[in-house]
C-alpha cells in the first residue's frame, strides 16, 4: 500500500499521537509499504520523520477548510498513488477528507486516541461524508462513539497502542537531574506528558502538596512541555512547591528520568490508552493515575497499578503515601506491571493490526484492490 499519516499538530509538540503514528509508520515501512507523512511546516512531528528519511508533506495549515491546502493535498495523494490516509485531528479530517474525495481514491481513518469525536451535526457530517473508519486504542472510546446515532459498531476499530518490550529502559548514567539543578535524593513522584488541561497539571501539584506534608523532602518532575508552564509555576509557589518542583521540559530520552521516580502519577481529565502509562510500566515503576479511558485496560488490578476515582485527589494522595511508605510493595506492583506489559503489548502485534485493518479499509472502499 501507499500509506499517509497526516497530523497537523502544533509545531514545537510532541505526544503520545505522535508516538504512535511513528511507530505504525516505521514499522509499516519496515513491511514493506510505501509511507508517506504530511503536517505543519517546521513542525517537530514532520522534522522527526524527516531524520528518519520518510518523505514529508509541509503545509502552512490554519483553518478546517483552506482550499490551497487542500488542493495539495489532492495533488499529493494522486501524484503518489495513496491508498489510505491516516487523520489525526478532526482538521485533518476534514482537509484530507474533502481532497481524498476530489481524488476519487484513498481511504480515509481517522486515528482517535482521544474523546475528539462529539455527537453534533458538524461531526455527523464530517464523517458519514468524508470518512471510511475510525482506528482507536481503547474500548472505552469505542463504546462512547458507538452510542452516537450516526456511527455503526463495525465503523470503530480498536487496537491496544504497542511498546518495544526490548526497549533499553535501564540508566546507569550520570544522575540526569544534575542537568537542571535536582537534588540526587528521594522520594522522587513523576508526572509525563503535555502540560495542557487535558492533562490537569494542577491537580498533580494538588497531590504533591499533600505528599510534601508527610514528605517535605520530596521532589515532584514534571517532564513535557506546553502551553501552561508559567501556570504550573505560579501555582506552585502559592502551593509553597517552588524549591521541590523540576520541569526539564520536552526530553526524548524519557527512560532516564523514569529511572529518577519512585512513583508516577497520570491526572489527566480524560485519556485513550495512555502511553505514559506503558511506559512506566515497561520501566518498573509503579503507577497511580485517575481511572479515566483505556486507564482500566492497562492496570487491571492492584498488582499492576493503581486507580482511583476521576479528579479524586485526596485519595490519589493517600495511596501514593502508602505506597511511599511500602517499598516491598512498591517494588513488587513494578515489576509486576514490566511483566504485565511485555506480555500484552507489543508493537509487533500493533503494526500487524493496523496493516490488516488498513487493507480492510481499503479494499471494502475498492473492491479491486489488489495490494
Amino acid at each position: 500500500m501507499n500509506i499517509l499519516f497526516f497530523n497537523s499538530i502544533g509545531t514545537t509538540t510532541w505526544g503520545g499521537g505522535e508516538k504512535w503514528m511513528f511507530l505504525a509508520a516505521r514499522g509499516l515501512r519496515d513491511k514493506g509499504h510505501r509511507v508517506y507523512v504530511g503536517g505543519r511546516v517546521d513542525s517537530l512531528f514532520l522534522r522527526t520523520f524527516r531524520e528518519m528519511e520518510f518523505e514529508t508533506l509541509p503545509l502552512h495549515i490554519t483553518g478546517d477548510f483552506g482550499l490551497i491546502n487542500i488542493l495539495k493535498i489532492r495533488r499529493f495523494l494522486l501524484a503518489r498513488g495513496i491508498d489510505a490516509v491516516v487523520a489525526n485531528f478532526n482538521k485533518d479530517i476534514r482537509l484530507t477528507g474533502i481532497a481524498g474525495r476530489l481524488a476519487n481514491r484513498p481511504a480515509i481513518i481517522a486515528r482517535s486516541g482521544a474523546l475528539i469525536l462529539r455527537n453534533n451535526w458538524r461531526y455527523r457530517l464530517s464523517y458519514r461524508k468524508l470518512v471510511d473508519g475510525i482506528l482507536t486504542n481503547s474500548l472505552s472510546i469505542k463504546k462512547r462513539y458507538t452510542s452516537y446515532p450516526f456511527i455503526e459498531n463495525q465503523f470503530v476499530r480498536v487496537i491496544y497502542n504497542g511498546i518495544d518490550p526490548h526497549t533499553e529502559t535501564e540508566y546507569h548514567g550520570p544522575f540526569p537531574g544534575a542537568d537542571f539543578g535536582m537534588p540526587d535524593h528521594r522520594p522522587v513522584i513523576g508526572n509525563f506528558g503535555r502540560l495542557v488541561k487535558v492533562k490537569q497539571p494542577l491537580m498533580f501539584l494538588e497531590v504533591a502538596h499533600r505528599i510534601k506534608e508527610d514528605y517535605p523532602e520530596a521532589l515532584f518532575l514534571m517532564v513535557g512541555d506546553g502551553p501552561m508552564r508559567n501556570e504550573i509555576l505560579s501555582y506552585a509557589a502559592q502551593l509553597g512547591l517552588t524549591e521541590n518542583l523540576y520541569l526539564p521540559g520536552f526530553q526524548e530520552a524519557v527512560f532516564k528520568f523514569y529511572s529518577m521516580c519512585d512513583l508516577v502519577l497520570l491526572t489527566s481529565e480524560h485519556e485513550g490508552q495512555p502511553n505514559v502509562i506503558m511506559e512506566a510500566m515497561l520501566a518498573g515503576k509503579p503507577v497511580i493515575s485517575f481511572d479515566v479511558g483505556g486507564v482500566s485496560e492497562l492496570i487491571h488490578s492492584e498488582e499492576t497499578g493503581i486507580r482511583v476515582a476521576p479528579n479524586d485527589i485526596y485519595r490519589m494522595g493517600e495511596m501514593a503515601l502508602e505506597l511511599l511508605a511500602d517499598e516491598p510493595r512498591r517494588l513488587a506492583i513494578g515489576e509486576a506491571a514490566r511483566r504485565f506489559i511485555s506480555r500484552n503489548f507489543s508493537v509487533g502485534v500493533m503494526v500487524e493490526k493496523v496493516e490488516e485493518y488498513l487493507l480492510e479499509v481499503v479494499r471494502r472502499r475498492r473492491p479491486d484492490f489488489s495490494g
